[in-house]
C-alpha cells in the first residue's frame, strides 16, 4: 500500500491534492457524499424555522451584546469588550461619541493578559476615533470624494427577508461560490473525517453562523463598509499564487495596531478576505488559499491575540478545508513566546499546515521566487497601494431589473440541480418550487 504524500512533497513535486475531492473519490467516499446530500435535501425540503440575522451591517442591534463572529468560547468577547457598536457607524455616529468615548481596557505585558491594576489610559482623540471606526464609505463622504459607493437597498438571495434566511437560501449562497457544489459539501466530510452526521452538524452550524453574521451583506457591500484604516494600511492582501496555484495572501503584522481599529471591524475584514479569496481560487486550488504572516519589524505593540484566535476559529469552524498553507515568516523570539500560547488552541489538522520560514529560501519551497513579492525577498515588483472604490465601478449593482432577471435564472438553475440530485439519490422527484418572490 502506497503512503500518502506529505503536504511538503506535494509542493516539491507541484502535484495537486486530490484525496477526497471531486473526480478522485473512492466508492466509500461517494457513498458518504450521497448520504450527506440526502441529509441536506431533507433539510431543504423541511419547514424548519429560518435562521435569524443577528448582526446586520445596516441595522442597529437593540442589544448590547456584540460578542464575536463566533459562537465558540475561544473568541467570545467578555463584557469588558462590549464597547464597540455592533454595526458600522456613520459619520454622525462617530461625531456624536466625541464627548463620551469609552475608556481603553487595561492591558498587561503582552496586551491580552492582565493581572492586577495597570496605568489608566487617556481617552482617544477625535482622530483616534476616526481611525477606530471610520468605514471606506464614511471616509469618501467626509472628504466629498464621491457619493454612495454601493446601493443601500441590500436584497438577500431568493428575495428573502433581511431579518432571516432559510436553510436553502443560506446553503446555496455559500455553495454556489464553487463551480461544483460537491466541492463545498466535501469540505465538511473531510473536516469531520467522513463522519456524515458530524459533517452535517458542522454544515448546519456554519450556515446558522453565516446568516447570523450577515456574511451575504458583507459580500454585497464589499469594501465600502469595511474599516478604512485597515484597508489603507494594507494589513492583508492577495498578491500571488503558490506552487499549487493557491492564491497567496500576505498579512503584514507590523501594521496591525489594536488601538487603530475595533475588533468588530477586523472580524468583518477577515470574513470579507476569506469570501473574496474563493473568487481567486480556481482549478486545482479547489478554494484553498495560502497565508503568509510576515513578522518583519514585529514588536510587542503588534501582538493581537484576538485577531489570531478569530482567524484560526474562522478557518477551523466556519471555513473548513479553506487553508492550504500558513507560512509564518519570522525570526523573532517575541513571536516564539506568543506561539507557545496560541498553538494549544489550534486544530491538529490546521497545525499540520503551518510552516515556519526564516528566509526567502524557506518561502521558496512553497512560492516561486518569480511570484514572491520583493517585500518578502522575492523578485515580483509588487507594492501595496490602496485605491478607493468609485461609484462608477458599481454601476451594474444599481440595475434592479438586471439583478431580478439574473437571480430568476439562477433560481431556475438551482431548482434543476436539486431535481437532478433527488434523482441521483433515488428519492422523490418532488420539486419545492421556485424560491419565495418568484413565480
Amino acid at each position: 500500500m502506497e503512503s500518502t504524500p506529505s503536504l511538503l512533497e506535494h509542493y516539491r513535486n507541484r502535484t495537486p491534492l486530490t484525496d477526497g475531492r471531486v473526480g478522485f473519490l473512492t466508492d466509500t467516499e461517494k457513498d458518504k457524499l450521497r448520504q450527506l446530500w440526502q441529509l441536506i435535501m431533507d433539510e431543504i425540503d423541511s419547514d424548519n424555522q429560518p435562521f435569524p440575522v443577528l448582526y446586520s451591517l445596516t441595522q442597529a442591534d437593540s442589544s448590547d451584546d456584540i460578542t464575536s463572529l463566533s459562537f465558540e468560547p475561544l473568541v467570545s468577547l467578555s463584557s469588558k469588550d462590549r464597547e464597540i457598536p455592533s454595526r458600522t457607524p456613520s459619520q454622525s455616529d462617530i461625531e456624536s461619541t466625541s464627548s463620551q468615548a469609552p475608556k481603553k481596557k487595561p492591558t498587561g505585558w503582552l496586551g491580552w493578559i492582565s493581572s492586577g491594576q495597570s496605568t489608566p489610559q487617556e481617552e482617544p482623540t477625535e482622530d483616534a476615533r476616526l481611525r477606530q471606526h471610520e468605514t471606506v464609505q464614511c471616509f469618501v463622504s467626509r472628504n466629498k470624494l464621491d457619493r454612495t459607493l454601493v446601493p443601500a437597498a441590500f436584497q438577500p438571495l431568493f428575495n428573502q427577508s433581511t431579518h432571516e434566511r432559510t436553510f436553502r437560501s443560506a446553503f446555496w449562497q455559500a455553495a454556489s461560490q464553487m463551480s461544483n457544489p460537491d466541492s463545498w459539501v466535501l469540505r465538511f466530510l473531510r473536516a469531520r473525517k467522513w463522519d456524515v452526521d458530524a459533517a452535517m452538524q458542522m454544515l448546519h452550524k456554519t450556515l446558522q453562523w453565516r446568516v447570523g453574521q450577515a456574511i451575504d451583506e458583507i459580500v454585497f457591500y464589499g469594501e465600502s463598509l469595511l474599516h478604512y484604516h485597515t484597508m489603507q494600511t494594507g494589513l492583508a492582501f492577495a498578491c500571488a499564487k503558490d506552487k499549487l496555484e493557491n492564491p497567496v495572501y500576505v498579512v503584514r503584522v507590523r501594521v496591525n495596531l489594536a488601538r487603530n481599529r475595533n475588533i468588530q471591524a477586523i472580524k468583518r475584514f477577515l470574513c470579507w478576505q476569506i469570501e473574496t479569496s474563493q473568487l481567486l481560487a480556481s482549478g486545482q486550488a479547489d478554494g484553498r488559499v495560502t497565508i503568509v504572516f510576515d513578522m518583519t519589524d514585529f514588536t510587542r505593540e503588534n501582538i493581537d491575540l484576538k485577531l489570531v484566535r478569530t482567524l484560526i476559529t474562522l478557518l477551523t469552524s466556519y471555513y473548513p478545508e479553506t487553508l492550504g498553507m500558513l507560512l509564518l515568516y519570522v525570526n523573532s523570539f517575541l513571536f516564539s513566546s506568543l506561539w507557545s500560547l496560541i498553538s494549544p488552541f489550534i486544530d491538529p489538522v490546521v497545525k499540520s499546515k503551518i510552516f515556519m520560514a526564516k528566509s526567502p529560501s524557506d518561502l521558496a519551497l512553497f512560492i516561486d521566487s518569480s511570484q514572491l513579492i520583493k517585500e518578502l525577498g522575492g523578485c515580483k515588483p509588487f507594492e501595496y497601494r490602496y485605491q478607493l472604490p468609485t461609484r462608477a465601478e458599481n454601476i451594474r449593482m444599481r440595475n434592479a431589473a438586471g439583478r431580478e432577471a439574473a437571480e430568476s435564472r439562477f433560481a431556475q438553475a438551482i431548482g434543476q440541480y436539486e431535481e437532478r440530485t433527488r434523482e441521483w439519490l433515488g428519492g422523490s422527484s418532488r420539486d419545492p418550487g421556485p424560491p419565495r418572490g418568484y413565480s
